[in-house]
């Protein structure tokens, strides 16, 4: 319910700082997948006799949820990994650099949306309470924020960050696992997600490990 409605809250308040910012609210979108990103995923899960739907993210999602094996509790969240790579990446924007028809959110299902309910933690979520600030008569906004140029430098600033944090993050994490297993010798189950014409490509699960043997 706590998540609903924090849905319900990004949703709400997108909607109304767009409509009193059209040029120049914070936003967030997901841009539906690319044609025909699903289909390596669907010819795997059709070999295990599940159809995988993606006329939709609401048939997306049902679908994955049945894409589950009693004897294999790892089978559906390795289908939902491999899902999720088969999507663009959420962005963020200006109002004013995209027309409301790409305002969508497709892994959220909504047709508008931001971040604004981590203002400790996100910047955009700062941003995005300054808007809302102004339209309640709480602080009027600087010149930066009612330039639809500078707020368009400021989400290619953001999600530059947000990448460069990603990669230092599966850095940090990848070098960690190596100090971990230094020395080790381990035996663990692995599944494996592609077959290249050098090696296939594993993940075991238990450590999170992926790589080509």
């Amino acid at each position: 319910m706590v998540e609903e409605f924090m849905l319900l809250a990004n949703c709400s308040v997108a909607a109304a700082t767009t409509a009193a910012f059209p040029k120049c609210a914070m936003l967030r979108r997901h841009p539906p997948p690319l044609p025909g990103a699903f289909e390596s995923l669907k010819r795997s899960l059709g070999q295990h006799g599940f159809e995988l739907d993606d006329a939709s993210s609401l048939a997306l999602g049902r679908s994955l949820d049945a894409c589950a094996k009693p004897d294999d509790p790892y089978f559906n969240q390795l289908t939902r990994i491999l899902a999720t790579r088969a999507m663009q990446q959420a962005r963020y924007f200006s109002s004013g650099a995209a027309p409301p028809s790409e305002y969508v959110h497709y892994g959220l299902a909504c047709p508008i949306y931001t971040h604004f309910t981590s203002p400790i933690r996100r910047y955009s979520d700062q941003m995005v309470h300054r808007l809302l600030a102004a339209i309640i008569g709480w602080e009027p906004l600087s010149s930066d924020v009612l330039d639809a140029r500078a707020m368009t430098d400021l989400t290619d600033n953001l999600n530059h960050r947000h990448t460069m944090a990603q990669y230092a993050g599966r850095a940090s994490v990848g070098l960690h696992t190596l100090i971990f297993f230094r020395g080790k010798e381990v035996v663990e189950d692995a599944h494996v997600i592609k077959v290249r014409d050098n090696g296939v490509v594993v993940l075991v699960p238990r450590y999170g490990i992926e790589g080509v043997i």
